[in-house]
């Protein structure tokens, strides 16, 4: 993310399109989601949600909408119980949908960022790790001018 610039913001945050897991990196701790710009749906751009420093999670592959906030104190004394190592700089992030479903991630970091990159790009978030759907011969992805993350507490 080096050149962008970081915008901190509060949690929750609301996500009213579709989002997949996209990525699920076990060697650098990653998680990633990803809305992909969907013209024909109105959906111009593409989103990506990056949380890095995973310690655990339960999340589906799949979601049609996404509210993420920190976790209460019972969830996170819940979440703390199930994982007793130390969370240094961990916090628990719950992920809800619509019909009250919820998952989490415990991790260090989250970020999220929209950009006009079509469908087959490389993640913008994350672009130095080849993924999958990375194709050389295609133009690097359009940088977002702005990533977001949620203030940093503990």
């Amino acid at each position: 993310m080096a050149g962008q610039r970081i915008e901190f913001v509060d949690l929750p945050v609301s996500f009213d399109r579709p989002l997949r897991l996209f990525a699920y990196i076990i060697g650098h701790s990653q998680v990633l989601f990803r809305g992909e710009q969907d013209l024909d749906a109105g959906l111009p751009t593409t989103i990506e949600i990056l949380f890095k420093d995973v310690g655990t999670l339960s999340v589906r592959d799949h979601y049609r909408g996404l509210t993420i906030r920190l976790a209460f104190r019972t969830e996170e004394e819940q979440l703390r119980a199930v994982d007793p190592r130390p969370w240094h700089d961990w916090r628990a992030f719950i992920l809800e949908t619509e019909s009250g479903s919820k998952g989490h991630v415990v991790a260090g970091a989250m970020y999220w960022a929209e950009s006009s990159v079509p469908i087959g790009h490389s993640s913008f978030l994350i672009p130095d790790y080849d993924l999958p759907q990375f194709r050389s011969d295609r133009s690097l992805p359009a940088e977002p001018a702005t990533v977001y993350a949620p203030f940093p507490r503990h």
